[in-house]
């Protein structure tokens, strides 16, 4: 039986740095400096023909994002907490 023909992955959706941005509801300057950091293991970008912009699966960074946020702990509000010796409202 003859080996079907390889067909070309279809494109994968790419977005900029401020595309992704806006995507997460947080700034340009937050994703860039994720982008940037060794430490969070973002892929190399890719470059679309005739742009110098770098551009990052939109796939990859929905699960990176998620599991970002799944770590991320808000701290316990302790202003709100009486104190010994505190008169309450006065």
């Amino acid at each position: 039986m003859p080996e079907a023909p390889e067909r070309p992955e279809p494109e994968r959706e790419t977005m900029t740095i401020p595309k992704l941005a806006e995507r997460a509801g947080v700034s340009r300057t937050y994703i860039h400096r994720l982008a940037t950091d060794p430490d969070e293991g973002w892929p190399a970008p890719v470059y679309k023909a005739g742009s110098s912009r770098p551009q990052y699966d939109v796939a990859w960074f929905d699960r990176y994002w998620a599991a970002r946020q799944e770590r991320i702990r808000q701290g316990k509000r302790t202003d709100l907490e009486k104190r010994e010796g505190d008169q309450g409202d006065r």
